[in-house]
Formats: C-alpha cells, sequence, structure tokens
C-alpha cells in the first residue's frame, strides 16, 4: 500500500468552494442555493411549496417559546442516526430550551415514515425535521406537512420535489468526489475501484455515487470493478465484502459511502488477510473510525456533520418569521494520518 500524502489542495479548494456556493444537492430534485424560502410562524410556505404568504411570527423569539419539534428519522440503526438524536437531544440543555422533541424512527421503511409524519401533523407539531428513507416515497407526505402549514425541515437528506421549506446538510456530492481525488492521487491514477453504496434510492446515496463516478471519468485507468448496496449497515457490508474478495483478487481501493460499512468491510479484509492490499474509506466520522485510520487500517473517512445544530437555527429563523434559504450545505472534509489528531474531536 502506497504511503499516503497529505489531501490535495485542489480538492481542498473544490471543497470551500463549494461550501461557499452553496450549490444544491445534485440528482435530488432540490432548488438552487439562490433560492430563499421566505417563511414565518408554523403555518408559512415558502414560495417552491405553495406560495402562500408568511404569517407574522409571535412576539416572543422561538428561543425563548414552548415549541414542539416533530423529528422524523429514516431509521435509528446506525451510529450516524443516534448521533444526530443525541445532538439535538444535548442542545436543547445547553441552550436551555422550552422545547419538546418527539422523535420517530422509519426504521427504513418510507410507508412506516410516511405514517409517522402523518401522526406528527395529527400531533400539530410547531415544525418537522425529517431525514426521508428515500427521495420519492416520502414527496407526498412532505406535501402534506406543508399543506398543514408546518414547516418542513428536511436534513441530511431531501426529497424528488420542493415541497418543503429548507434542507441542510453536508454536501454529499463532494463526498463522492474527494475520495475519488484521494485515491486517484494514492493510486497515480490506476486501479481497481470497489464501491460500496448505503441505501438505494436515498438522496444522500445518489449524490456520493454522482460525485464518485463523475470524478472517476478523469481517470481512464481507474476502473470501478464493483457496484453493491449494503444498505449503510456493518454487518451486510462484512458479509458483501466477503462475498467481493471471493470474487476478485486484485483490488486497490475500496469507496464505502459511510464509516459503518467501512468497518464492516475492514472485519472482511481483516478475517482474510488481505488490508494491506487496499485502501478503505469511509464517510461520516465516527470515532471508531479515526482510531483505525491511527491504527493504518483504515486509509481516510469524510467527516460529515449532522445537521443537528444548523437545523435547529434554522427553526428558530423560521418561526420567528425570517427568510432562510432553501439549500444550505456544510462543508466536509476529508480525514487522513495527517490530519486525524487535529480533527479527532470532531468526531462521534
Amino acid at each position: 500500500m502506497k504511503k499516503r500524502s497529505k489531501i490535495l489542495t485542489g480538492v481542498m479548494a473544490a471543497v470551500l468552494a463549494v461550501s461557499a456556493g452553496l450549490m444544491g444537492c445534485s440528482g435530488s430534485g432540490a432548488a438552487t442555493a439562490s433560492t430563499a424560502a421566505t417563511t414565518g410562524a408554523p403555518a408559512a410556505q415558502s414560495e417552491a411549496a405553495g406560495g402562500q404568504e408568511s404569517t407574522p411570527a409571535a412576539s416572543q423569539p422561538a428561543a425563548e417559546r414552548k415549541i414542539v419539534v416533530g423529528v422524523s428519522q429514516c431509521h435509528m440503526n446506525t451510529p450516524y442516526r443516534v448521533a444526530l438524536k443525541s445532538e439535538m437531544e444535548n442542545i436543547i440543555k445547553e441552550q436551555n430550551l422550552s422545547w419538546e422533541l418527539i422523535f420517530t424512527d422509519g426504521q427504513n421503511n418510507p410507508a412506516k415514515q410516511t405514517n409517522d409524519v402523518e401522526d406528527l401533523i395529527a400531533k400539530k407539531v410547531d415544525v418537522i425535521i425529517m431525514s426521508p428513507t428515500q427521495s420519492q416515497p416520502l414527496a407526498p407526505v412532505a406535501r402534506k406537512v406543508i399543506d398543514a402549514g408546518i414547516p418542513l425541515i428536511l436534513v441530511d437528506r431531501t426529497i424528488s420535489t420542493e415541497d418543503y421549506t429548507t434542507f441542510v446538510g453536508g454536501d454529499n456530492k463532494m463526498i463522492g468526489t474527494i475520495t475519488a481525488e484521494y485515491f486517484a492521487e494514492q493510486l497515480s491514477g490506476k486501479g481497481n475501484i470497489v464501491m460500496m453504496q448505503g441505501t438505494l434510492g436515498a438522496s444522500a446515496t445518489l449524490d456520493r455515487e454522482i460525485g464518485f463516478k463523475e470524478a472517476l471519468e478523469q481517470y481512464p485507468d481507474m476502473n470501478l470493478i464493483v457496484d453493491l448496496s449494503a444498505d449503510y449497515k456493518r454487518d451486510v457490508a462484512m458479509k458483501t465484502m466477503e462475498d467481493i474478495l471471493q470474487a476478485n483478487k486484485d483490488i486497490q481501493a475500496v469507496f464505502c459511502m459511510s464509516d459503518n460499512m467501512a468497518l464492516g468491510a475492514l472485519q472482511a479484509t481483516d478475517a482474510a488477510g488481505r488490508t494491506s492490499e487496499m485502501l478503505i474509506t469511509g464517510a461520516d466520522g465516527q470515532k471508531e473510525t479515526f482510531d483505525k485510520i491511527k491504527e493504518g487500517k483504515l486509509a481516510a473517512t469524510v467527516l460529515y456533520p449532522t445537521g443537528a445544530a444548523e437545523a435547529f437555527e434554522l427553526a428558530k429563523e423560521i418561526l420567528d418569521g425570517k427568510s432562510v434559504e432553501k439549500i444550505n450545505l456544510i462543508p466536509v472534509t476529508l480525514v487522513t494520518p495527517e490530519n486525524v489528531d487535529e480533527l479527532y474531536d470532531s468526531g462521534f
């Protein structure tokens, strides 16, 4: 395995440029960053979601009011999802907010999550924060949220329509781009590549795939030989990687779309005695992954923020009758042996 060098200056410049420009999520049906959603207290609507006028904000700021927030998670079976929930609960305590959080678990099932959101609408919550299981199946219930006059904040994943108030999350397309560029640097533009996708149909998965494949097109001698989904699950990733190793004797790099899958893939390569043959990368920012980078087991990961704090700040602005951007992208950062110590405390 080649010695890992520092992050490409060009790649980091691209990250900063994309983050500063607040580009929309590719392939997700999202609006561009220049589209602002003008929203008010609970009955407010964005122009894209129906064009209704904002209602005046309450005289007391949202941060000082009793607010009920419905948080619809696509699932709760990965460390990233647990971290998102924990961060929201910690923000409530740290900021001494009189906010009630109602969490629901979609169990990676669009029908279950649709029912969850409908229940939140029936409860007449003040705002709904949703991470959609898949972009298209959750679009109809998103329309119901908007029609009910409830602001809808999408976090991490978006939907196939513009029927939401605002989106906030890391730049998923850039995760794929950064990883492909990293492989190209480490492998001098040549090698056989494996891509392990997350939940099919999820906007985060689609965008990471697009970014990765588009970047690989610049390197004709880097071949994507395997493209499979492990659904962001560690045990599925381990079994998937076992099958990949049996069928492929020449692999130089493995792009796992989450740290959870990277750790599962690592279990398989360790058991087969083949970890040293290839670069394995993830995305999210689990400290367990950081530890494996320190040990030389994993090559790199991409620090992907949960968006919890940003979602709460957007909720305050919306409920106070302020305008917010339709698309709000948070910078993502490549984590390698060279900077893992510096970034360690940013993980979860």
